[in-house]
């Protein structure tokens, strides 16, 4: 009878997202706006229809690795998102192929892959320009690549 209660209660428990163990409660989780509080937030910038990192955002991310290093416990997102130039699903690729050049870069510097999540929003969410296009266009193309402590 204990066992079945104790089974029951674990299945509630991961239903309701509750969480007993600090190794199952330590995935990074960019669902929440964690541009609220930021440890770390460097935004990179990309060409239109680029995904490859330049070496200006290569030294941004640079420093945020500095922060980020011997730090096991910091999560990172990278938020990829592109202007609303072209098809709005070739965005949504572009923009997720944007937030893991970020993450690969990490990766190769180091920082475990279990630390860091990707997300993508496709066309810019608080978009600069009103229609992807001008001189506001060029901060649509970004990664928003973040450190925070849960």
């Amino acid at each position: 009878m204990t066992e079945t209660i104790a089974k029951y209660l674990t299945l509630g428990m991961f239903m309701w997202g509750i969480s007993l163990s600090p190794a199952l409660s330590s995935q990074v989780d960019c669902s929440r706006p964690v541009d609220q509080s930021p440890l770390v937030k460097k935004i990179i910038y990309f060409e239109v229809g680029q995904s490859g990192l330049s070496k200006e955002a290569q030294k941004k991310i640079d420093d945020l690795f500095d922060v980020v290093d011997g730090h096991p416990s910091l999560k990172i997102c990278a938020i990829g998102q592109a202007d609303k130039q072209g098809d709005p699903e070739a965005n949504k690729k572009l923009s997720l192929k944007r937030a893991q050049s970020a993450k690969n870069y990490l990766i190769e510097k180091g920082i475990p892959n279990k630390r860091i999540e990707t997300v993508f929003r496709g066309e810019a969410y608080g978009s600069f320009s009103l229609w992807g296009t001008g001189d506001k266009a060029d901060e649509d193309r970004r990664v928003e690549v973040i450190a925070y402590s849960e």
